[in-house]
């Protein structure tokens, strides 16, 4: 059995919250059903719109590919492993259908979870295919041979770092805005009480406002903006080198790393402003600090992983206090997103999320990895005495 962590549990993980989040968005108007509305039999409904039919069959596939793989990777049989995958998929897909009699605007479907549980099964039938093929033992032993055995929860943080540049942030690869969205959260939540009043400034209209305006407003604004731009292209470029061994794979992931970057950032803006805005993003201080991050990240390629993971914390805690100096924008936000949901990404918001929260995840993950290493060598230190 190999020791080297799957990446495919997380991944598994990644795309269960995102069928999970994708059925019941809005997440908001929760409503306990009539008795004669709701029905442990799914009801079959009358008329199916080709789109549905389509998102239905294949929102589960990469489900079951990548936890199927998962199973494999565990050591299961094939059987055993397809069984499980089918049986799991299917579950999750009955159980949010029947979820949906709570959400206004959602209808649960007898068709929906027949289409799920057959895209889960498409998805099983192409990992044991690759599986049989011998594919997937190719690729185990270069991954063992590539990168440390704790590497799968970095190679899926690097997975699923661009899929958070498609909701543009408050500045380009500045990713981790997460206190706001706190703030309106208790703001809602103590809603009528007399707690709301510590959250609210006297204006409530400067909300929004940052907190650091004196900062942002002066003559640094400028130097604020490289340094965020350049720490959003150094932190997963710490994180490739924290978990590469080779110096030639070290390279070429950087170099696929600042090109996902780049043609990220630019097609979130085609997709949601049009084609002719795909470059909007970029400006003088923004090239500044591709460039600074890109340098940066090109000087760890001879570094050890323990010092990149190091450089990567200090990184990643740079960019989370840098990005809360950008004042967010409201009516900006909300636009952005009706416009996004309604025509292109379709991700109901959660590729803005995944921005949000990758700092963090990819800050504990590197704590993580140096206190188990640090864990690691005394144990070592230990033995040897």
């Amino acid at each position: 059995m190999s020791l080297h962590r799957s990446s495919a549990w997380p991944l598994s993980w990644a795309a269960a919250a995102l069928i999970v989040y994708a059925t019941l968005h809005p997440l908001t108007g929760w409503h306990w059903p009539d008795s004669h509305v709701f029905s442990w039999v799914l009801p079959k409904q009358p008329n199916e719109v080709m789109d549905d039919v389509v998102a239905n069959l294949l929102g589960y596939l990469p489900l079951g590919f990548i936890l199927c793989l998962a199973h494999l990777r565990s050591g299961r049989a094939a059987p055993w492993a397809a069984l499980r995958t089918v049986l799991i998929c299917s579950g999750l897909s009955y159980s949010l259908e029947l979820l949906q009699f709570t959400v206004p605007g959602r209808v649960p479907s007898l068709s929906d979870w027949v289409l799920n549980s057959l895209g889960a099964a498409w998805g099983v039938l192409a990992a044991i295919t690759v599986h049989a093929l011998g594919l997937v033992d190719v690729w185990h032993r270069l991954r063992e041979r590539w990168f440390i055995p704790q590497a799968g929860h970095g190679l899926a943080l690097l997975s699923l770092w661009p899929l958070g540049l498609l909701f543009p942030p408050p500045l380009p690869l500045g990713q981790g805005q997460l206190m706001p969205h706190v703030r309106i959260g208790l703001v809602e939540l103590t809603k009528d009480t007399p707690f709301q009043r510590w959250l609210l400034p006297e204006d409530p209209l400067m909300l929004w406002s940052s907190v650091h305006s004196a900062v942002v407003a002066s003559r640094w604004i400028g130097a604020v903006e490289v340094l965020t731009v350049a720490a959003g292209m150094l932190a997963p470029l710490c994180v490739a080198c924290a978990v590469a061994r080779p110096r030639v794979l070290r390279i070429l992931l950087l170099t696929g790393l600042v090109c996902a970057g780049v043609g990220m950032s630019a097609l979130s803006s085609a997709l949601n402003f049009g084609p002719t805005h795909a470059l909007s993003w970029v400006s003088v201080p923004t090239l500044a600090g591709l460039l600074l991050g890109a340098a940066a990240g090109a000087s760890l390629v001879n570094r050890s992983r323990t010092t990149c993971a190091l450089l990567g914390v200090v990184v990643l805690s740079t960019l989370i206090a840098l990005i809360h100096l950008a004042p967010p924008d409201a009516y900006y936000a909300q636009t952005l997103q009706a416009w996004e949901n309604g025509r292109f990404i379709r991700f109901h918001g959660l590729s803005r999320w995944f921005g949000i929260l990758w700092p963090y995840v990819a800050l504990t993950w590197l704590l993580g990895r140096l206190w188990g290493h640090e864990g690691a060598m005394r144990a070592a230190a230990d033995t040897t005495l």
